[in-house]
């Protein structure tokens, strides 16, 4: 019957509820679900499990008990004080504006809600003695405190996930509350937060199910806190992150060991930390399959506990390590021999024969990425491209000592070989590039940068072999000239393509690139000084699924090929365009009113109107030019 309700008046809560939980998730659905009457928002509520939230504005304790009122349901809440809950904006000037203006709150629903300054809710609440101490301003805050995460953790008992990132005004008082309500909390994320003992313990006590705790730039709390939660909970820890925590001693790792049996990931970044903190960890913790270790004063000791407890290793990353040599890594080698991806930042002592212990026992291997290990010569990648047929991804970084011979070894042997970046490799030339597109035909990906031997015979071999290949990187590479792009146009759908720097681009290079990958949805052509409108025009004809372009310091361009540009790009969401000295306020409002989707735009200051600011100022972003 026209204009019967047959969905609310068949359909029982029940029914609903599970319809709605078929939506998919996506917050932009539920809110129009939530749109549709009074009763799909009132079971929409009670159906939604998870929310983004900011914590940074003067109302964010109520903002959260608003949340957590109406959404009871909440399993998963990511807190985030770099997020703003007024308008979003940019610079000085969107902060004046909003503080002028009634404070609003984007609610779950996704409606505008003016946020009372007479609210009549109020939770009083004393500060752990170890916490951060009270400052002079206390009414001034304007950030998430205790009290709101007090009327989360009371509205929001079925809460399993839940992070805070640089929430620097919650304490122990907090996550006390947290642990007293939320029993089944199983993810902890305190990024940046100042937090003392007490907090930590009082989770490991009430949080009996926890599995993942991330602790990266937590202040506050000491070696005992850590313990403290380890000794409750560290039964069901399984992923466990401490980074740049100042208080971690080798005496949080010996609990580690001990109390963490089921531990599965572990990112360690300290410089206190000795050998036998590692150690401790390497008896204590045999079913580890990631490990990122940064510890300045450990060696070649603590490695060797690895590779002897830890076999089902999978995953290793080495960062800034002074003090362990080839001898570590033959250790891993031996003992390791399921590890598939390895990571070895500026481990300066490492040579060739460390990649060739790895190589000959981890046949596994599918990543490998070195940086800044300049004792690694020639003969290190060859043992990776006789041993390791299954590598998928190759990352080398500042490695001055590989020549293009290594990638002969590797275009023979690793044929299943996706993604290559190569920044600031000074020696490696066109003929490696040839040797990989030979070899490697199932390339997707490419990044080089600072490649200053690469040109066009790299890329139109790249083209003729690689018909794959969705990315390219080709930043600051001065041999590559139009005839390299006109190839790769030709042979390659590219979706992403960056050139920021190559000096020798010209209109031609751009037009094929327009002409031949209609599916581009990212294009750098930042520094290129000899690109005009033209290039502009045909990439607005060509390239209709583009969505962010960054075309800083290009001196040609105009207001004419951005008018161009942006009458056939309408899916555009990001434009960087700074430093070009041809396109004034005219350019930068066209931009802003073709643009429907248009999210970032970055320009300098003095260029845009006061129209344009009134009309899009949450969009703009303003280049810093007074440092």
């Amino acid at each position: 019957m026209r204009g019967a309700d047959l969905i609310n008046l068949l359909l029982p809560d029940g029914i609903l509820d599970e319809v709605l939980r078929r939506v998919g998730g996506a917050k932009r659905d539920l809110d129009a679900c939530a749109l549709v009457c009074r009763r799909w928002r009132h079971v929409e509520r009670a159906t939604r499990r998870s929310a983004k939230l900011a914590a940074s504005g003067a109302r964010a304790d109520e903002v959260l008990r608003l949340v957590a009122e109406r959404f009871p349901a909440l399993v998963e809440v990511s807190v985030d004080e770099r997020l703003s809950i007024g308008a979003a904006g940019a610079g000085p000037a969107c902060a004046a504006a909003r503080s002028r203006h009634p404070m609003y709150a984007i609610s779950p629903s996704g409606r505008h809600r003016r946020i009372s300054h007479n609210s009549s809710f109020s939770v009083h609440m004393s500060p752990f003695r170890l916490d951060r101490p009270g400052s002079d301003n206390e009414t001034e805050r304007t950030c998430l405190t205790d009290v709101g995460l007090t009327n989360l953790a009371r509205g929001c008992k079925g809460l399993e996930k839940l992070s805070l990132v640089w929430c620097s005004s919650i304490t122990s008082t907090g996550l006390v509350r947290i642990s007293e309500n939320c029993k089944n909390l199983s993810s902890l994320d305190l990024q940046a937060c100042y937090i003392g003992d007490p907090g930590l313990i009082a989770v490991g006590e009430g949080c009996k199910l926890l599995r993942n705790l991330n602790l990266r730039f937590v202040e506050g709390t000491t070696d005992e806190g850590l313990i403290g939660l380890i000794k409750n909970c560290g039964q069901s820890l399984v992923s466990l992150g401490v980074a740049t925590c100042a208080w971690m001693t080798d005496a949080s790792l010996h609990a580690v060991g001990s109390h963490c049996p089921n531990l599965e990931i572990l990112s360690l970044e300290s410089d206190h930390i000795k050998n036998e903190g590692v150690i401790s960890v390497a008896k204590g913790c045999r079913l580890l399959k990631t490990l990122k270790l940064q510890c300045m004063c450990a060696g070649d000791e603590a490695l060797d506990a690895i590779g002897l407890f830890c076999s089902l290793l999978e995953s290793l990353s080495l960062n800034n390590f002074e003090k362990f040599t080839d001898r570590s890594l033959s250790s891993i080698a031996q003992g390791c021999k399921n590890l598939t991806d390895l990571i070895l930042n500026d481990c300066h002592l490492l040579t060739d024969r460390s990649l060739e212990f790895v190589a000959r026992s981890c046949k596994k291997i599918a990543l490998l990425k070195i940086n800044g290990c300049q004792n690694m010569e020639t003969a290190a990648l060859e043992h990776i491209g006789r041993w390791c047929p299954g590598l998928l991804e190759l990352s080398l970084i500042y490695c001055p000592r590989i020549q293009d011979s290594a990638f002969l070894e590797v275009g023979r042997g690793c044929s299943l070989l996706r993604s290559l970046y190569l920044v600031d490799c000074s020696r490696i030339s066109d003929d490696a590039l040839c040797y990989i597109a030979q070899g490697c035909k199932n390339l997707t990906e490419l990044s080089i940068r600072r490649g200053y031997e690469i040109g066009d015979k790299a890329l139109i071999s790249i083209a003729d072999n690689c018909k794959s290949l969705r990315e390219l990187t080709l930043q600051f590479c001065e041999r590559v000239s139009d005839a390299g792009l006109a190839a790769i146009a030709e042979g390659c759908s590219l979706q992403k393509l960056n050139l920021c720097g190559c000096q020798l681009i010209t209109d031609n290079g751009l037009t094929a690139i327009a002409r031949g990958c209609s599916d581009l949805v990212f294009l750098d052509i930042s520094v290129l000084r000899l690109i005009g409108d033209m290039a502009l025009a045909e990439i607005g004809e060509g390239c209709s699924q583009l969505k962010e372009i960054a075309l800083s310091h290009c001196p040609e361009v105009t207001d004419v090929g951005l008018g161009h540009l942006v009458r056939g790009c309408l899916q555009l969401q990001s434009c960087q365009m700074v430093y070009c000295r041809r396109v004034s306020s005219t350019g930068v409002a066209t931009v802003i009113s073709s643009c429907p989707k248009l999210k970032k735009l970055l320009v300098e200051e003095w260029k845009v109107s006061e129209r344009t600011r009134r009309r899009a100022g949450p969009i703009l972003s303003f280049l810093c030019t007074g440092l």
